[in-house]
């Protein structure tokens, strides 16, 4: 099966925003968020994709932002059609996003060229 690595961004430092997005774009209401020593995170796995999003600078200073990083069960050109759904949820909550991804190999190596969506 074709896999699809992608790290992502999302410019807000407000973790209630990032798990309605998530919650969304995933399908998954019961999807949450835990306290970690610096900040929030989740992890979501299914058979279509694995994720991991975590808050990322200074938690409660407004510096704050998200960072995405997974793998979707995908070709690319596929991927970035659920990549891009993010993408746009986002856009439509006023958040900047940015994400790269790139085909991967079984082990979960970049083996093609790497794409943003915005």
């Amino acid at each position: 099966m074709a896999r699809t690595i992608f790290h992502a961004d999302i410019a807000t430092d407000s973790q209630e925003a990032v798990i309605a997005l998530l919650r969304d774009w995933l399908v998954r209401p019961e999807l949450s968020m835990a306290v970690r020593r610096t900040g929030y995170e989740t992890t979501y796995r299914d058979d279509t994709i694995e994720l991991y999003c975590y808050e990322a600078g200074a938690p409660g200073s407004g510096d704050s932002f998200y960072l995405l990083e997974g793998i979707v069960e995908a070709e690319p050109a596929r991927a970035v059609e659920r990549l891009a759904a993010l993408a746009g949820a986002c856009m439509v909550a006023g958040l900047d996003c940015s994400i790269d991804c790139a085909e991967a190999d079984a082990a979960g190596a970049a083996i093609g060229v790497q794409s943003t969506v915005e």
